[in-house]
């Protein structure tokens, strides 16, 4: 069986992750180190770095590879997936596609829980994943270092507190942004915190679904100066500035689109540069056409 050993400690900035390592009976291709040294050269980082960000990609196999073949080429330290890796939560036929249609990937790759990768009412599906993607502690959000910046990855889909950051979740949030020494901060999480009227599915039925606690979380974004927040949930592209911290969805790795090319309904992956103080993004679509930069 292929191992996807995502290893965290949990509560602490600096995270020993594993990236999967894939079995020779099912194909996938084995890392060139282990991934605890991956990190530990990505928190070594002393110059500029890329990192991509994807996202919801689930049934959308020929777009994946096309995203992940392009953002292979602009060869990132990492790359971030934003969730629904997979269409059906707890199903590992699917995860064995993904993990086949991953197998160039040998940077690090960190994901995201979305709600088609865990779904409470899906029997087994937590443990689905937690097998899938490995984590030390059974924890699903985490945090790591790279260069001068701190990346936390949260799950806006836990068990009795889905669609929200609260919990010990949160705590543990404030204690990792707290504690950071790090220039830059960048969160991720599925479910956006402020997904636009009349455009894709979802406006309020996210982490705006309960406002209270949305703005507490976006209140801890601004006291700790959090760079930006990337998010997936919407399959489209939106890029929208909240208290000077800018939201970027990225949900366009391949699942069906939820708006029209005018409004971010296009298939993309977003790449990101950290230059010293400067952080610059752009978003390219499935054709290598770069459709806004920040």
């Amino acid at each position: 069986m292929r191992i996807a050993d995502f290893g965290l400690r949990i509560g602490t900035p600096v995270v020993s992750l594993l990236i999967f390592f894939a079995s020779i009976t099912n194909g996938f291709a084995a890392q060139d180190r282990p991934l605890q040294q991956k990190l530990a050269a990505l928190e070594k980082i002393t110059g500029k770095f890329t990192f991509a960000v994807i996202g919801d990609n689930r049934t959308g196999d020929d777009i994946y590879r096309k995203v992940i073949g392009q953002v292979l080429e602009r060869k990132p330290a990492f790359i971030v997936n934003t969730g629904d890796q997979i269409e059906k939560p707890g199903n590992r036929e699917m995860w064995a596609n993904f993990w086949e249609m991953s197998k160039a990937v040998t940077v690090p790759y960190f994901f995201t829980v979305g709600n088609h990768d865990i779904h409470p009412e899906v029997a087994g599906s937590e443990e689905t994943y937690k097998e899938q993607v490995n984590l030390p502690g059974n924890e699903l959000y985490y945090s790591f270092v790279a260069g001068n910046s701190l990346f936390i990855v949260l799950d806006s889909y836990i068990r009795g507190e889905d669609k929200r950051i609260t919990g010990e979740q949160y705590k543990w949030l404030e204690q990792v942004l707290a504690a950071s020494k790090q220039k830059h901060k960048f969160v991720f999480v599925h479910h956006p915190l402020y997904p636009e009227p009349g455009k894709g599915k979802h406006h309020g039925n996210s982490l705006d679904r309960y406002k209270e606690e949305r703005d507490r979380l976006q209140a801890l974004f601004v006291k700790y100066k959090v760079t930006m927040v990337f998010l997936g949930h919407e399959h489209l592209y939106l890029r929208k500035t909240v208290d000077g911290i800018p939201h970027v969805i990225a949900g366009g790795g391949g699942a069906p689109l939820y708006a029209k090319d005018e409004d971010g309904g296009f298939h993309h992956y977003v790449l990101v540069t950290v230059d010293g103080d400067k952080v610059s993004g752009e978003v390219v679509d499935v054709s290598g056409k770069v459709r806004d930069r920040f």
